[in-house]
């Protein structure tokens, strides 16, 4: 049987335009990204890392080349079953939290549920990050790290194979920050692949990988 890695990029290009002419987020980039792994994405502004993040997540899709799950040409499937990939797959962590405004702490939760009875893991999550007494708060009443840890959990409530987390700690204090890493480390430990996106030369000792970004080209 053949074993193919969870993620191989062949030859990524992308582009937008810019009042120079052509920006290259992305510039001829392979990768190959295995179950299990933990990969830190680094790079100053500007050097592709989210671009790179949203066409992992099917989110973007490049100008050239493969992107590849399990051996499947990703933007091959259709809208469906991208969507499906992203909410079954993937748990998006980001620097601004995407909480909805009008929901509850319990109900902004809710929105990350994916089939089977994952609610009852509701519960134990919201005590991991002592967030217990918030259920029925609304993201105002939140502090800035309530409000992380909440997207966290809503990120990981269903058991995604791969967290893609874009700068999840860029607005966060130190102790805040250290629960976020904290439970990234726990959840790669059992198995699961955590993609890191980060300007913080020192987070990146926490992975087995780093990607460093530059102009859209990738050094590794």
């Amino acid at each position: 049987m053949t074993v193919y890695p969870m993620i191989k990029l062949q030859n990524i290009s992308k582009t937008y335009p810019s009042s120079s002419g052509v920006f290259y987020a992305l510039r001829d980039l392979s990768l190959e990204i295995g179950h299990g792994q933990y990969i830190a994405v680094t790079g100053p502004s500007g050097a592709g890392k989210s671009t790179l993040l949203n066409i992992l997540g099917g989110m973007t899709r490049p100008d050239h080349g493969d992107v590849l799950v399990n051996g499947k040409q990703l933007y091959n499937l259709s809208e469906k079953k991208r969507n499906e990939y992203r909410r079954v797959k993937i748990g998006f962590v980001f620097q601004q939290f995407h909480l909805i405004p009008y929901l509850t702490v319990y109900e902004n939760i809710l929105t990350g549920i994916s089939g089977g009875n994952n609610r009852s893991n509701i519960q134990p999550l919201l005590e991991r990050f002592q967030l217990e007494n918030k259920s029925k708060h609304h993201p105002s009443q939140l502090s800035v790290g309530e409000k992380q840890r909440v997207a966290l959990i809503r990120a990981t409530v269903s058991r995604p194979d791969m967290i893609l987390a874009d700068e999840p700690t860029g607005n966060l204090d130190q102790e805040n920050s250290k629960i976020i890493l904290d439970f990234f480390r726990e959840y790669h430990g059992e198995g699961k692949t955590v993609i890191l996106v980060t300007h913080e030369p020192g987070l990146s000792g926490l992975a087995d990988r780093v990607v460093h970004l530059r102009n859209g080209i990738a050094t590794f």
